[in-house]
């Protein structure tokens, strides 16, 4: 019993974040303009590569999102998606270290979370947690897998819904 808790708790684990990344893919191939924006806004590249780091970081997103989701390989899907989520840890912490908080960490689908060392302790956070469940092993069936993936997109959801609900309204 214990072996199919972690093997579930891993699954879903990596379900999560790989949902994750792929509604953050999608969020930000649907306005690319405002993500390379983004990206130029933190000064780390030259202004004429923000499209192309863009288009490429969508598509990184994207498919390490379906890389977590199809359980194949699932360390070396954990490395990778945990190498990512420092990288955006480590240039998120360049900014908040210039002290430029006002940008626009890009860290949660529809969300207008800034930079700060919670963010960057976000990602690190994140990024154990997806190496962890890389090298738990996943559960075997079909249906016990579909249930982590659906337990993890739920979760996600849920996640996604309590930060937009503690966002400030806006009135119009």
């Amino acid at each position: 019993m214990t072996c199919l808790v972690t093997q579930m708790a891993g699954a879903v684990t990596a379900n999560i974040i790989g949902a994750l990344f792929l509604a953050s893919a999608s969020s930000k191939a649907l306005d690319v303009s405002r993500f390379a924006s983004d990206i130029a806004a933190y000064r780390l590249i030259p202004l004429d590569m923000a499209f192309p780091v863009a288009y490429g970081l969508v598509g990184v997103q994207a498919a390490l999102g379906g890389w977590l989701w199809s359980g194949w390989l699932a360390a070396t899907a954990g490395i990778a998606a945990s190498l990512l989520l420092l990288f955006f840890a480590f240039v998120m912490g360049i900014n908040v270290v210039r002290g430029r908080i006002t940008l626009s960490c890009g860290c949660l689908p529809g969300s207008n979370s800034q930079l700060s060392w919670t963010a960057v302790g976000g990602n690190i956070g994140l990024a154990l947690l997806v190496l962890l469940a890389g090298f738990l092993t996943r559960p075997v069936g079909i249906f016990l897998n579909g249930e982590a993936l659906l337990a993890g997109i739920s979760i996600l959801l849920i996640a996604l819904a309590s930060v937009h609900l503690r966002q400030p309204e806006h009135h119009v």
